[in-house]
């Protein structure tokens, strides 16, 4: 009997892609998004895991005052890049 093998992807995207000034645009939309700063949404309590957040501020077709500074958590932007709905420009990129 042949022995079924899985393999699990490996993801492209790492947290340390990420960095504070690196561009990220929304494929769908064309909208750019800037990483401004990342911090640990439960700073400060000590039993808890860090979550990282990143504020991004957005410029483009379908921003506007509501959607302009939107906070990301991380996962989800790497989430985001890793499934080709955004992607990172520049040369900062993988």
């Amino acid at each position: 009997m042949a022995k079924l093998i899985t393999v699990m992807p490996q993801n492209k995207f790492k947290t340390d892609d990420l960095k504070i000034g690196s561009l990220i645009r929304d494929v769908s939309t064309g909208d750019l998004g800037l990483l401004v700063r990342r911090y640990d949404l439960f700073y400060g309590m000590s039993t808890e895991e860090p979550i990282w957040i990143w504020e991004m501020t957005w410029t483009g077709p379908t921003t506007d005052s509501w959607n302009r500074n939107m906070p990301f958590i991380e996962e989800a932007v790497l989430g985001l890049l890793e499934g080709g709905v955004w992607e990172i420009k520049g040369d900062d990129g993988p």
